[in-house]
């Protein structure tokens, strides 16, 4: 258990008055199902009244927060007593902000790679100790980067339990690390057979597709993962626009794109901005294009094509606008 301090934003707290419910509690996860390997650090975001929106009582292994939200941070909202944004900091994970809410859930992705979502596979809630086990050993040499070991260890987990689908997802990603191409799509393969309701294959594996330059079998593949409303994750919609793109159908494309633009609400997949700029300006929408491109170069201003990028910036700003 990690116990956290006030700050001075919490001096008067002694003195005041709180609601009936002055704690609130919510959970921390990760996007493996493993459990936390270290407690996170959680640090409270200040308000537009430039203190801590809320004080961190206690964080304990399990991800659960216990936490008190600062009266003197804001007016009081019955709508909003419960929230409080804050920043959630855990090796090998990304950096997340993040709004607590009682009884709410807060997933966090692991750095590196693709972003490909956050869910879990319930064949996972099945596994048994021994697979687990593994598993997590696994999970905790690739969050270190040490392929063999990976490897290795999640190789035990599917063989102590076929139906694994996170381990093999898992796998298919350290297979691809190590340039495996051909073992990281038979595993992939396994882990949709495993759990067809699991999306995070079908992200890795349109990814694969792409690199590959198999189009049609990203566009199917994509077209079908799409049916199953997948919000949570951008990728797949951006994978399909790519696909799209790429055997000119370009409508389609840019239909994908602005819906990967429209859920990728933590900016993760800037190239989504400059894929859509290309449509538009194919389209003869001058002032949509830059836009688009503008914004990619915003969030990716070291991209390696950024050059380029600003250099086809310059050439539309050059056009002129269209003539009615």
């Amino acid at each position: 258990m990690r116990i956290l301090p006030y700050g001075v934003a919490f001096a008067l707290l002694a003195s005041f008055t709180l609601p009936a419910q002055s704690t609130f509690s919510a959970k921390i996860v990760l996007e493996n199902g493993t459990p936390m390997p270290t407690v996170p650090l959680i640090i409270p975001e200040n308000t537009s009244r430039l203190v801590p929106g809320c004080a961190i009582y206690n964080v304990f292994g399990n991800g659960t927060v216990v936490y008190a939200i600062n009266p003197y941070s804001r007016p009081y909202d019955p709508q909003t007593a419960d929230q409080c944004s804050v920043k959630i900091q855990l090796k090998g994970y990304q950096t997340t902000i993040a709004t607590l809410r009682n009884g709410g859930t807060v997933v966090l992705k692991r750095q590196g790679g693709e972003h490909e979502g956050s869910t879990v596979s319930m064949t996972a809630l099945k596994a048994p100790d021994n697979a687990r086990k593994a598993y997590e050993k696994g999970v905790a040499a690739a969050t270190e980067k040490k392929w063999p070991n990976a490897q290795k260890e999640l190789e035990r987990a599917v063989e102590i339990y076929p139906e694994y689908a996170q381990a093999w997802s898992d796998l298919g990603e350290v297979y691809l690390q190590q340039n495996k191409s051909a073992e990281a799509r038979t595993a992939l393969e396994k882990a949709r057979q495993a759990d067809p309701k699991y999306m995070r294959p079908a992200v890795q594996l349109a990814r694969l597709d792409l690199s590959e330059n198999k189009f049609a079998e990203a566009l199917e593949l994509t077209n079908k993962a799409m049916e199953q409303n997948p919000i949570e994750f951008p990728n797949i919609f951006f994978y399909n626009a790519v696909a799209n793109y790429s055997l000119r159908h370009f409508d389609e494309a840019e239909k994908s794109a602005r819906r990967a633009v429209e859920l990728d609400a933590n900016g993760e997949i800037p190239r989504a901005r400059h894929l859509l700029g290309i449509l538009l300006a194919y389209k003869g929408d001058r002032d949509g294009a830059i836009q688009y491109m503008n914004k990619y170069l915003e969030m990716a201003p070291k991209a390696p094509d950024a050059a380029q990028v600003k250099q086809k910036i310059a050439d539309l700003e050059a056009r002129g606008p269209a003539k009615p």
